[in-house]
C-alpha cells in the first residue's frame, strides 16, 4: 500500500492537487479527510466520487500531518488499500443516550464484515458519551479488538461533523473498519504526564461533574494546587490546566482534563465519568520529557511489531496544543520520523485507545496514534 499527502486552503485548491498526485497513475481508494471548513464537506465529497475514492472525514478546528500543522486549510491522506480489506461505516445518534445501541451496530457490522475487525473511529458531539462507544463496539466485535481513534470537533463549541461519501453528521460516529488478517493495525494511546503530589480521592461526583475531592469543593482544591486564580466567570474552560491522573487497579492511570468549572456550586467538569471514590493524582507542568514518552511509544512498536509501515495516523488532544506549545511540533516531527511515511491527524476532543495491554478506553489529553501496514 502506498500512502500520499495532499493538503489546499480550499475544495478547489484540493481537486487540483489531487489531479496532481494521480498523474502518474497513482490509484487511491480511500481518503482520510481533515478539514476546518464544514462548507467544503459538499465539494470534496464530490471531487473524491468522480475519482472512486472512499472518504473517512472528520472537521476539527487544528489538523496537522508530516510536515506540520494546519490551522485552517484542509489536510487528506491518500491510501491505495486493497478495497476489500476496509469499510466505512457512519452511524446517527438519536441522542447521547443512544450512543451504545448505535456503537453496538457498528461493532456487529465490522464482525459481519471481517473475522478479525480493527476500528478508527471518530465522533462528533462533545456530550457523546465515549466510554459507551467503547463499550458497545468490544460487545459486539469481542473483546480483544483494536480501537483507536478521536473525537472531533473545535474547543469553542465543542462541536463538529463526520462524513463519508454518501452522509455527514454533527452527532454520529464513523468507524474505518479494517481487516486485520489483511491489514497490521499497530497503535497505543499515551500521555506522558507526569504525576505530582499524593493521592486525593473523589468524594462525591456525578458523571463528569466532580463536586467534592477530599470533601472539599472541587474547585478551591484545584485552585490549591495551580496555586493562582483560574476561574473568573460561572463556567470556564480548562484546556490550559493539567490533566487529573485517575489510578486504575492495574496499569496506567487515565488522564481526565477539566473541561469545565462552576463557582456557584464549586464544582469541575471532566473529560469523562469518574466513580465516587476513585483515587487520583495531579499532573506536573509538560517538559521534554511527555514528548518522549510519546515518541518512545513508536519506536517501541517500531522495533518489536511493525518494522515498516504505509501511514500513520494520529488523534493528539486540543489541550496538548495550548500545554506544550511550541514543543508540539516536536512530537509530532518525532511520530512522524519514526516511519518517515505519510502520516494524518487532528487535535480532539478525547481519546480512543489502549493505554498498556488492558482494553481500548476513553482518554483526554493523551495522543493516541495508528501504524498501519497493508499485508
Amino acid at each position: 500500500m502506498k500512502a500520499r499527502s495532499i493538503t489546499g486552503s480550499s475544495a478547489a485548491a484540493i481537486k487540483i492537487a489531487l489531479e496532481k498526485s494521480m498523474a502518474d497513475g497513482y490509484t487511491p481508494t480511500l481518503a482520510v479527510i481533515f478539514l476546518t471548513e464544514i462548507k467544503d464537506i459538499d465539494e470534496i465529497t464530490a471531487t473524491m466520487d468522480a475519482a472512486g475514492i472512499s472518504i473517512f472525514g472528520a472537521s476539527t478546528s487544528e489538523k496537522f500531518n508530516e510536515d506540520g500543522i494546519d490551522p485552517t486549510g484542509i489536510v487528506i491522506m491518500l491510501l491505495d488499500m486493497n478495497a476489500d480489506n476496509f469499510k466505512i461505516v457512519l452511524k446517527d445518534f438519536e441522542s447521547p443516550a443512544t450512543a451504545y445501541e448505535a456503537a453496538c451496530q457498528v461493532g456487529e457490522a465490522g464482525k459481519n464484515y471481517f473475522d478479525h475487525p480493527a476500528f478508527i473511529i471518530s465522533t462528533a458531539d462533545i456530550r457523546i458519551p465515549g466510554q459507551e462507544i467503547i463499550k458497545g463496539l468490544l460487545n459486539k466485535a469481542g473483546a480483544d479488538i483494536t480501537i483507536i481513534g478521536g473525537a472531533a470537533g473545535e474547543p469553542v463549541t465543542f462541536s463538529g461533523t463526520v462524513f463519508t461519501n454518501q452522509s455527514k453528521s454533527n452527532s454520529g460516529l464513523i468507524s474505518l473498519i479494517l481487516d486485520e488478517d489483511k491489514v497490521d493495525v499497530k497503535g497505543v494511546a499515551v500521555s506522558g504526564w507526569k504525576p505530582v503530589g499524593i493521592e486525593k480521592r473523589i468524594t462525591k461526583s456525578d458523571g463528569n461533574w466532580v463536586f467534592t475531592i477530599d470533601d472539599e469543593p472541587a474547585i478551591e482544591v484545584v485552585k490549591k494546587f495551580l496555586g493562582k486564580e483560574i476561574v473568573m466567570t460561572d463556567k470556564a474552560t480548562g484546556l490550559d490546566t493539567y490533566p487529573l491522573q485517575v489510578q486504575r487497579a492495574f496499569g496506567k492511570p487515565m488522564m481526565r482534563p477539566i473541561i469545565f468549572w462552576n463557582e456557584e456550586d464549586k464544582s469541575i467538569m471532566l473529560g469523562a465519568p469518574v466513580e465516587e471514590g476513585d483515587k487520583f493524582r495531579f499532573s506536573l507542568p509538560p517538559d521534554f520529557e511527555v514528548i518522549d514518552t510519546v515518541i518512545e511509544s513508536t519506536k517501541t512498536i517500531k522495533e518489536n511489531e511493525l518494522p515498516d509501515a504505509d501511514a500513520m495516523i494520529v488523534f493528539s488532544c486540543v489541550g496538548r496544543l495550548s500545554q506544550l506549545g511550541p514543543m508540539l511540533s516536536a512530537e509530532l516531527n518525532g511520530l512522524a520520523a519514526t516511519w518517515n511515511k505519510p502520516m494524518a491527524g487532528f487535535f480532539s476532543l478525547g481519546e480512543f485507545g489502549k493505554l498498556d495491554d488492558t482494553r481500548p478506553e476513553f482518554h483526554g489529553t493523551t495522543v493516541s496514534w495508528v501504524a498501519l501496514k497493508e499485508k
